[in-house]
Order: structure tokens, then C-alpha cells, then sequence
């Protein structure tokens, strides 16, 4: 993504209005997609969560769902294979190791994209406090002079 550099003190305020706009949806899109990795990396840690119970030998009694509000009750029969969703619908058979570090290596992928999101609302805030200064002082010499 090309990055240009441009003088706000240049731009007409409703110029700036429209650019205050744009900057604005570009936040809450950033802070939306924020949202969701962060919910993909608490459901990621759930199924850690669940792979350790399941695992200790605790109970092997779970909930299957048919659909995504039916559950029936079942009963787990190797503790030690999972079914790992790896993406676009396929899963893999894996041990309770194995299926922990595909969470693991998804969690810390996660951890990363968010960190880079993050950094990106940071200076997307930043652009839209410049903006609205520079707003604010036009508006304010369009008072004074008018």
C-alpha cells in the first residue's frame, strides 16, 4: 500500500470534513476486525482449554453439535485424537500434543495481526487528531476573518 504525504493546512475544510470521514470509517473497520481476532484467539484458547480436559481423563462425556443450536450428548472414546480445523473446512486427525501446537501456532499468528491492527488504529487516530486541529484552526480563521 502506497503512502502519500499530504499538507492538511492545504486542503479546503470540507475537503478535510470528507477526509475526516473516510479516516473515521478506516478506524472502525481496523476496530472491527480487532474485535474479531481477538475473539478467534479467546475461542483458540478455549479449544486448548478443551483438549486438556478432555485429555486429563477428567470425564469423556461432551455436547456434539448437529447444527448451531443443537447439541446431543456424546461420549469420547480415544482421548488422545482430535479432529483440528487447519482452514476452508478441513480438519486433520491429530494428538492432544499435536493439536495443542496447531492452536498454539494459531494463537501466536493472531497475537501478531492484532499487534500490526493495533499499531495501525494508532496512527489512524493520530491522522484524525491532525485533521481536526487543522480543522478547528480554519474554522476558527474563517471566523475571524468572515
Amino acid at each position: 500500500m502506497s503512502q502519500r504525504k499530504i499538507d492538511l493546512t492545504q486542503l479546503q475544510p470540507e475537503q478535510l470534513v470528507e477526509f475526516q470521514k473516510s479516516t473515521q470509517q478506516e478506524i472502525d473497520h481496523f476496530t472491527q476486525s480487532l474485535h474479531a481476532l481477538q475473539t478467534a484467539n479467546t475461542k483458540l484458547k478455549q479449544c486448548i482449554k478443551s483438549v486438556d480436559r478432555m485429555s486429563s481423563g477428567e470425564n469423556s462425556e461432551l455436547l456434539v453439535p448437529l447444527t448451531s443450536s443443537l447439541y446431543v450428548p456424546g461420549k469420547a472414546i480415544d482421548k488422545d485424537e482430535y479432529l483440528v480445523d487447519i482452514g476452508t473446512g478441513y480438519f486433520v486427525g491429530k494428538s492432544a500434543k499435536d493439536a495443542k501446537v496447531v492452536y498454539e501456532n494459531k494463537i501466536k499468528k493472531l497475537t501478531e495481526d492484532s499487534a500490526k491492527l493495533k499499531d495501525i488504529i494508532v496512527q489512524k487516530n493520530d491522522i484524525m487528531n491532525s485533521i481536526n486541529m487543522v480543522l478547528r484552526s480554519k474554522v476558527q480563521g474563517q471566523r475571524e476573518s468572515g
